[in-house]
């Protein structure tokens, strides 16, 4: 069976797209970490001091740190950890668009402010499955 890419421009593309994922997680630990980046970012109100929230923040971040981490070590195998790709996709990365749909929809974020978002994280999805799709033929 012919094969579009080799096996090695393979794990490469996979490369790219655990260190792009993992910078964008990595960066989105920032505004959870910073109401005043937060703020900057969403259009959020800075006088809401609410400690729940905090809290909410600081398990978000720790767990967006947790997979900024499994996707550096992707990079180590990405060919035997290239499974990671879909698990990001879904449900990670479409449970954060639902969330943002949530948000928006109540008004806590401005929809101006998570276009951006969405594209970057809509763009990556299809690149993550597209990577994906392109490494079955060499799948262990």
């Amino acid at each position: 069976m012919d094969t579009i890419i080799s096996k090695e421009t393979a794990a490469l593309l996979i490369q790219i797209a655990f260190w792009i994922g993992a910078a964008t997680d990595g960066l989105a630990i920032l505004p959870m970490l910073s109401r005043r980046i937060g703020a900057k970012l969403f259009g959020a109100d800075l006088t809401n001091n609410d400690f729940r929230y905090q809290y909410a923040m600081a398990i978000a971040a720790s767990l967006m740190a947790g997979w900024t981490l499994l996707l550096l070590w992707g990079i180590g195998s990405p060919m035997e950890r290239r499974d990671i790709l879909l698990l990001t996709v879904f449900p990670v990365i479409t449970g954060i668009v639902l969330a943002i749909v949530f948000a928006v929809k109540h008004r806590l974020v401005k929809i101006s402010r998570v276009i951006p978002i969405w594209i970057h994280l809509g763009a990556l999805s299809v690149y993550y499955v597209a990577v994906y799709v392109l490494s079955i033929p060499f799948a262990p």
